[in-house]
């Protein structure tokens, strides 16, 4: 099917139609409210990559979050080469539950191939807002500022495919020596001048921190016109094995002053989906292992701690 007419079938309801619609989780970062409520979570897919669709949809409302953030890429819960048979079949699990899927996770980071045109073409039919990029890089034998450069333009030409698709692209920060979006300044430079609704950020506060230190209020405030979703998760630092290093902790046990984040995005009023991330150790499960270590049971007990700490944080901080 060429690009037009594969258009054309998904804006006409052919792709999915038997899929019941699901309702549309929204968060409620509301500046001028004087009951704020805890944001709807959706929760990261990655995590239950050891359950079929229906068995992790199905444990996703078991714990009262409000929507899944897909992972749709290599290892993912539906692998891109199969996005035409598996991506419907997740995503009407997922409204089957009850829930929404408003976000997918992939390694899309170009306009390159045709074929992934088509899987966001597919995933906005059905009912797919936004989706998170892949990862970019510096190249280590070049000036950093020229990697700003061209990954400006290869984000620029992929906000041209969601401009046509109706759907947002986002680039989430992460920390790491040599990746873009680290240091926040940087992806400020690729998004400047580009429009958010076509391509925005993932804002994870996590990250923020781990590589901006103290000066993550200043990275928020940075980023606000580009944030799309927010991504929930902790960590501190450690020694492990005579080294420091980055140790992934529940929400509210780490280094993140959740306390003051959640402040400054009631205060900010932002209005976005929520992705549930939770990387410490879970057996295996919080890498996407398909045969975690630990029982379902103590992974849907790890969730739904972080949801209450969640709920308690931000409302000692409205």
């Amino acid at each position: 099917m060429d690009r037009r007419r594969f258009l054309d079938v998904a804006a006409k309801g052919a792709i999915g139609a038997a899929l019941v619609p699901g309702p549309l989780a929204r968060t409620v970062f509301a500046a001028d409210s004087k009951d704020l409520e805890p944001p709807g979570l959706h929760l990261f897919s990655k995590l239950l990559q050891f359950l079929d669709y229906a068995e992790m949809a199905d444990a996703a409302a078991e714990v009262g979050l409000a929507g899944l953030d897909l992972t749709v890429r290599p290892r993912g819960h539906v692998d891109p080469e199969n996005f035409e048979r598996d991506l419907p079949a997740a995503i009407s699990a997922i409204k089957a539950a009850g829930l929404s899927c408003e976000m997918i996770a992939t390694n899309i980071v170009s306009t390159e191939n045709p074929r992934d045109f088509e899987l966001l073409a597919l995933a906005r039919s059905l009912g797919v807002k936004s989706y998170r990029t892949g990862a970019l890089r510096y190249n280590d034998h070049t000036h950093p500022m020229d990697s700003v450069d061209q990954h400006r333009q290869q984000l620029s030409d992929l906000a041209k495919w969601n401009e046509e698709l109706g759907i947002t692209g986002m680039y989430q920060n992460h920390s790491g020596a040599g990746r873009l979006g680290a240091a926040i300044w940087d992806l400020y430079l690729v998004l400047r001048d580009l429009d958010p609704h076509h391509i925005g950020c993932q804002f994870d506060i996590r990250h923020a921190v781990t590589d901006g230190g103290l000066m993550w209020p200043d990275s928020l405030r940075m980023m606000k016109p580009y944030i799309r979703s927010i991504i929930f998760k902790d960590f501190r630092w450690g020694v492990v094995d005579g080294k420091w290093r980055v140790v992934s902790t529940p929400i509210g046990q780490g280094m993140v002053d959740f306390g003051r984040y959640f402040g400054m995005l009631q205060d900010a009023g932002i209005d976005a989906p929520v992705s549930l991330h939770l990387e410490y150790d879970l057996g295996g499960a919080e890498k996407g292992k398909s045969e975690p270590t630990v029982t379902k049971a103590e992974i849907l007990t790890a969730i739904a701690q972080d949801v209450g700490a969640i709920n308690k944080l931000w409302k000692e901080a409205s």
